[in-house]
């Protein structure tokens, strides 16, 4: 490790530089592909990626003691903003422009190594690093630089939709619900004092996020394994998505965001975080009804107009609207099976019930089949809100698990071909 012993002010010259040096060079690559509105959308997904989980891995490293910002001047939590702003664009949408063929494991090593390894403690009175800083890097540049940059090249590549949905989701998570609080609570001088917060009160409040982001999350999902897009109108589904949560409600993932803020602010006795709810509501009069209008009914004239006929923008239908019915498949020599789809017959709708001896249990509608466990969570969104509420937390689990299980198998059989031969 070198310790350069640079002074103050070049420091703090050093500070803004991190923050309008990236800006400058955003900027100019970016006009350079002005007429690629597709790489300009994975630029603005890697940077909103970056915000998130950037904030939330330096406040992990703050809380562990990994390093400490010095100064006073336009942090939040610990966190200068320009430092913040600037590698959330320097680690993503820069990196991604200046380099897009390389891998960002290759891009993110030197990096690592010279620019943070060599000269991370001639930093002072700019970053104060402390015991264990280098895990802490690696937990940065792993959780949220890396990451960004994939999400910037598959984006514009429309590659590995699940993957970059779930990276869109976890950096929406945290901007919504972590970083936006923060701001809120810094501008009217309140704060995270969950300590203070009676125990029961906490209990009562985290089990109801869990539903609420189960109600988000699940949307999600089903953009990807219906609609085969991102919940994102600059990067929109192919197909209109009328299965699962929004066979319920037409609007679940704001309706999720605006819940789960007034739950919030309930949990940290903050009016203010509580407002924001309204946000999403002014969100989707203005916004998400424009582009349901714009978008939605301009592609899918027939089917929208239909659709929203029958499905309620806020407040969830106890009882699906189901078009185009589904088919349940089991086997009769099996007990369970056999009960399992008696029930389902007497309380689901939308729905043809089939024998099959010595077949496993089994769901298909028009654009999925799955079998086994996710054959009957998935047969829950037929019965009504509450039981496609559990089926949905089962589903996601269990089909990021089989997917992943499945990639391993593929690969596993690809390095056994690849010997052999």
């Amino acid at each position: 490790m070198i310790e350069l012993g640079l002074a103050e002010p070049f420091l703090w010259a050093l500070r803004w530089a991190l923050f309008l040096g990236p800006l400058a060079v955003f900027l100019w690559l970016a006009s350079k592909v002005r007429h690629k509105p597709r790489v300009l959308v994975g630029c603005l997904f890697a940077f909103l990626y970056g915000l998130g989980l950037i904030f939330v891995t330096h406040l992990v490293a703050i809380w562990m003691g990994w390093w400490r910002y010095g100064g006073e001047t336009l942090k939040l939590q610990g966190i200068p903003a320009d430092i913040w702003f600037g590698g959330a664009l320097l680690f993503g949408p820069v990196l991604y422009l200046c380099f897009p063929k390389v891998s960002p494991f290759w891009l993110a090593l030197p990096i690592v190594i010279c620019a943070h390894g060599l000269f991370f403690a001639s930093l002072p009175p700019l970053v104060y690093p402390g015991p264990g800083w280098f895990g802490g890097v690696l937990l940065v540049f792993a959780v949220a630089h890396i990451p960004a940059i994939y999400l910037s090249r598959w984006t514009v590549e429309d590659r590995h939709l699940a993957a970059r949905v779930a990276l869109l989701a976890f950096g929406y998570g945290f901007l919504a619900f972590l970083v936006l609080p923060s701001v809120i609570m810094h501008a009217m001088g309140e704060g995270w004092h969950l300590s203070a917060r009676p125990p029961w009160l906490l209990a009562i409040c985290a089990a109801v996020l869990g539903v609420v982001f189960v109600l988000g999350l699940t949307a999600v999902q089903n953009f990807v394994l219906y609609g085969e897009g991102t919940p994102i109108p600059l990067d929109p589904t192919k197909r209109l998505v009328r299965s699962g949560v929004f066979a319920y409600v037409t609007n679940p993932m704001q309706l999720s965001t605006a819940t789960a803020w007034v739950v919030m602010g309930v949990t940290l006795g903050s009016v203010w975080v509580a407002s924001a709810a309204l946000m999403a509501w002014v969100f989707v009069v203005g916004m998400v009804r424009w582009h349901h209008r714009h978008d939605l009914l301009a592609r899918f004239p027939e089917g929208w107009r239909e659709y929203r006929c029958n499905v309620p923008e806020w407040l969830p239908r106890w009882r699906p609207w189901i078009p185009e019915p589904a088919t349940l498949t089991f086997d009769p020599s099996s007990a369970w099976q056999t009960r399992f789809a008696g029930w389902i017959a007497r309380a689901g709708i939308g729905l043809t019930i089939e024998e099959a001896p010595g077949a496993k249990l089994s769901y298909v509608d028009q654009r999925l089949r799955v079998e086994g466990i996710a054959a009957a969570a998935k047969v829950l969104d037929h019965v009504n809100f509450a039981w496609m509420m559990a089926g949905a937390a089962v589903l996601l689990v269990y089909l990021p698990f089989a997917h992943l299980c499945r990639q391993g198998r593929v690969r596993l059989e690809k390095t056994r071909l690849a010997q052999d031969a």
